[in-house]
């Protein structure tokens, strides 16, 4: 068995090039630094340091033990680190992963409010890719996503908000009261659409084929603000999301946008986290969230369309 002190004596005779001045450095004699060495090399059936030529030489052995035992102290500094931040913080460390369309409206406010009450913050956004692996994979925290942990096991949920697909039309272009007017539209126009692999742009397919709208174009985006700014230009229509304009910094004289002329899907907003230990942070990131929502995005997303005002809702 290898204790620490052990290994902090080889270290101190690697570093300091002898027993002799080992010895000085950690205020032992030399005759304690020989046997601990000695006793070391003996549990472990290897000569560690050559002593036979001067200076003293660490062998291949020793060298090997030499560096994983640094990288082993270095370790043990990492964690008396992390467990003195907890004097000072109730979360030391915390890891949060946003979605595209939803990092633009709560990054500006969600750092501000966890001030203070986490020590070391990580957020990362503008991802386009599912979180859920990454999550499980120990990557982050939680995560803010419109992604389901269905099948992932561990996997726990608390909703945010929900919201309901709209069109977006070209400034000039009137809103179809209809679903034969929709289906006009989609065959004059572009679709400006996400990518096939994003979620959100199969919900929005199967959405349309439900009332026979056939939509064609080859504009295939992963950035919101790109689909709207192609809208914008003229290039076509788009389907999308409040929080989605939001990202894309959406203003109400550019585009036109309209609801559906009957019920829409809702895309649920959600944070996930992985298993008990993330309950505690969870509840105060999402209630930082659902504030956040409250108090500063819902009011923007109805002055930027309020028709939408009684359709993106907190989750209760």
């Amino acid at each position: 068995m290898l204790d620490l002190r052990g290994l902090e004596i080889f270290l101190a005779v690697c570093d300091e090039g002898g027993l002799t001045s080992a010895a000085r450095k950690l205020d032992l004699t030399q005759a304690a630094v020989s046997q601990q060495l000695a006793k070391i090399e003996r549990d472990l059936g290897v000569q560690l340091v050559d002593r036979s030529v001067r200076p003293q030489q660490v062998t291949p052995a020793g060298y090997y033990l030499r560096q994983r035992a640094r990288k082993l102290f270095g370790e043990f500094d990492d964690i008396r680190a992390g467990v003195a931040r907890y004097r000072e913080r109730d979360i030391p460390e915390l890891h949060i992963g946003l979605i595209e369309s939803v990092a633009v409206a709560l990054l500006p406010h969600l750092v501000s409010r966890l001030k203070g009450k986490v020590g070391s913050l990580s957020i990362t956004s503008g991802t386009t890719h599912p979180l859920m692996p990454e999550l499980a994979a120990g990557s982050f925290d939680l995560i803010v996503t419109t992604e389901q942990p269905d099948g992932i096991d561990g996997a726990q949920a608390m909703p945010l908000l929900t919201e309901p697909l709209l069109m977006v039309l070209p400034k000039h272009e009137p809103a179809p009261r209809h679903w034969d007017d929709i289906a006009d539209l989609a065959a004059r126009m572009e679709l400006v659409r996400f990518g096939e692999k994003r979620r959100l742009s199969r919900i929005i397919q199967r959405h349309l084929n439900k009332f026979g709208v056939e939509p064609h174009g080859t504009l295939e985006f992963d950035s919101s603000f790109a689909i709207i700014d192609g809208v914008r230009k003229g290039l076509g229509w788009a389907v999308s999301t409040p929080l989605c304009l939001f990202a894309a910094g959406v203003n109400a004289q550019d585009v036109t946008l309209a609801p559906f002329p009957t019920s829409a899907p809702v895309r649920g907003v959600q944070l996930v986290w992985m298993g008990e230990r993330g309950s505690g942070p969870a509840r105060l990131v999402g209630k930082a969230c659902q504030d956040i929502f409250a108090e500063h995005i819902i009011p923007e997303l109805r002055l930027l369309a309020p028709q939408l005002e009684d359709r993106v809702l907190l989750a209760a």
